[in-house]
């Protein structure tokens, strides 16, 4: 369901759903999201080495996701094949939910809501999502340098969050664009994403940091699978 069809259906909270995975730009969306008045709730925003401005998720929502992943033999970096929501991750989810009925407009962002994006859906009584995703071979060096995986694991992390992404395209028609570290180029498209979501795109864009995620200028002797890449062509094709 998109903002104006809640609005007409009289449905008055609705859910944005930011969907990207691990080190492609979540947060620079998040942020810009709530610097134009999206309402976020309580998020870890501390600054640390890979992300000095913050990853504006839930903690609530990172550990009920990871438990989750867990008890469907995975983990963030070994996406399970299949995902069957517990009881106690469905009160989570739920309260998370309720949390947030009093704003009409509110969001939600953390990479491992890919993995799980249909147990959240089907709770959802107004929701629209927005997607982002970045080069396979720049989120690979950035893992790899951050949890030491090696190449081919961290392309494997990268096919599974992504191909999710590009199924929720397929099905919902969620938006997606493509992470650039050139600053008028990416301020454009989440001006577009912002539009898409009904929240004012006109005014100055002060959180989002072309130099974030960091671990881009190591990364150019990497050569894709070909799996990758055609994944990645096939994202490229339906991106804004």
């Amino acid at each position: 369901m998109t903002l104006s069809q809640a609005a007409l259906s009289g449905v008055s909270s609705h859910g944005i759903l930011i969907f990207g995975m691990h080190r492609s730009g979540t947060s620079a969306l998040a942020g810009s999201f709530q610097e134009a008045g999206l309402y976020l709730g309580r998020t870890l925003d501390t600054p640390f080495e890979h992300n000095p401005k913050g990853l504006q998720e839930p903690p609530a929502v990172i550990f009920m996701h990871e438990n989750l992943l867990q008890e469907n033999g995975g983990a963030w970096h070994a996406p399970p094949p299949s995902i069957v929501w517990g009881q106690l991750h469905k009160a989570v989810r739920d309260l998370f939910i309720e949390s947030r009925a009093p704003h009409a407009l509110w969001g939600l962002k953390e990479p491992r809501m890919l993995l799980v994006a249909e147990g959240w859906i089907e709770a959802l009584p107004s929701w629209s999502g927005v997607g982002i995703f970045r080069d396979p071979v720049q989120v690979a060096q950035s893992i790899f340098l951050r949890n030491g995986f090696d190449h081919d694991k961290c392309f494997a992390i990268w096919k599974a969050y992504n191909s999710a992404l590009i199924a929720l395209h397929r099905k919902y028609g969620v938006p997606i664009v493509e992470f650039s570290s050139d600053s008028a180029e990416m301020e454009g498209r989440i001006r577009k994403l912002l539009v898409h979501a009904g929240l004012p795109a006109d005014q100055a864009m002060t959180f989002f940091d072309p130099a974030i995620p960091r671990h881009r200028e190591e990364a150019a002797e990497l050569a894709l699978p070909q799996d990758v890449a055609r994944l990645l062509a096939e994202l490229r094709d339906v991106a804004w």
